[in-house]
């Protein structure tokens, strides 16, 4: 089905490492781009971030399937001239060096362009490629403390702690992809290539744009707009429950049998809530562990409140909506063997795109471009491209 794979013809070189830019280059492929991922002789360092199983981790399984590999020491000048062959009139190319690396490397947009003058050339960094912090090196954690992310997730004692997932780098990953497909779109209509540049600091200040926003606008006020709105701990586990309206309050009241607090004046409105608001959250966790949560849970969806159990990801893939929907695609990688993921809203599951072992397409990629067995021979004798059988 064509609308199914939108991309297919589109070529992609993709000389990234980690997750923001090979996620953005992941899409692509799952949308149908022909997606070549370079990697160095040891392999992306995605693919040592969390467990590896024979060379695959969650991680890069995300961020890479439905790529080919092909593995290239990029510090000989034979490799780079590969890279040149296979850049030829490629529509995307994507790197996520430190400002100036691409350019040592002789792969910078200006020498990309000189091969495909309209390519659309990704470049996602940590700070930007100019600024004062542009050399400074970046991951998600520095970044979620950078941007005050860490702040909006702080622990009962006031710790500010980071996300536990990449927040960053999804966020970076998502940002890039939705500009290049703009890009792509208007590159239809002669606008040509051209040189997209991202980073990390700045795609998840965009992310975190309401809070930077309400820094300026709501300084000093109660994160807590609504108390007792959260989370509470059970006799058995946790659920979270939100106030949006006046009316929720009281549905909540008459759900947990406190229907006396809506006369009580500490706490006849939102504005007396706020100001009171400890004393309510205080009386909530106290109340909220004499039941079990599913036992809270019915209550509070009878009366129509809104409430969930706090679940871990293990349950929510075992969730019986999450199963009728069918929201979750078996991904059958041959190394590190079979793993569920989630199914991209919009997109059509193709349980054959696979992520790539590393280098596990290299002959084929370069009989593909033209190059014999003997230059096949000559480039794994020299170490220029590894882990490939002649």
């Amino acid at each position: 089905m064509l609308h199914a794979k939108p991309y297919k013809g589109l070529t992609v070189i993709d000389a990234s490492q980690g997750f923001a830019a090979p996620y953005c280059a992941g899409l692509l492929a799952l949308y149908g781009a022909n997606v070549i991922k370079i990697e160095p002789p040891e392999g992306d360092w995605a693919r040592n971030i969390g467990k590896n199983i024979a060379g695959q981790t969650a991680l890069h399984i995300v961020g890479n399937r439905g790529k080919r590999s092909i593995s290239l020491d990029l510090k000989q000048p034979a490799a780079r001239q590969i890279v040149h062959s296979l850049a030829k009139d490629c529509d995307v190319f994507l790197e996520s060096f430190r400002p100036g690396v691409a350019a040592r490397l002789d792969i910078s947009y200006d020498k990309i362009r000189t091969l495909s003058p309209d390519v659309l050339y990704v470049s996602v960094s940590g700070f930007g490629q100019d600024g004062p912090y542009a050399n400074r090196p970046a991951t998600d954690s520095i970044l979620q403390a950078f941007t005050g992310f860490m702040t909006l997730n702080k622990r009962p004692d006031g710790t500010p702690q980071r996300v536990g997932m990449l927040a960053v780098d999804t966020a970076a990953a998502l940002h890039a992809f939705q500009a290049l497909q703009a890009a792509l779109y208007a590159r239809r209509s002669g606008d040509g290539g051209r040189w997209l540049q991202f980073d990390l600091m700045r795609t998840t200040a965009s992310f975190l744009a309401q809070k930077i926003a309400e820094a300026q606008m709501e300084a000093g006020q109660d994160q807590i707009l609504h108390p007792p709105a959260g989370a509470y701990e059970t006799s058995n586990g946790w659920v979270v429950f939100s106030i949006v309206k006046e009316e929720h309050f009281a549905r909540l009241c008459r759900a947990v049998g406190k229907a006396e607090l809506l006369n009580d004046p500490r706490f006849v409105s939102a504005e007396v809530r706020r100001k009171n608001g400890e004393q309510l959250r205080t009386m909530f966790a106290n109340l909220m562990k004499t039941r079990t949560t599913d036992d809270w849970i019915e209550r509070l969806h009878a009366n129509e409140v809104l409430s969930n159990p706090i679940n871990t990801v293990a349950d929510w893939l075992e969730d019986a909506h999450v199963n009728a929907t069918e929201s979750v695609g078996l991904v059958a990688q041959p190394d590190s063997g079979p793993v569920e993921v989630p199914i991209i809203p919009g997109t059509v599951f193709d349980p054959e795109l696979l992520a790539p072992a590393i280098g596990g397409h290299g002959r084929e990629i370069l009989k593909e471009f033209g190059f014999t067995d003997a230059e096949l021979g000559e480039f794994v004798a020299a170490g220029v491209v590894n882990r490939i059988k002649l």
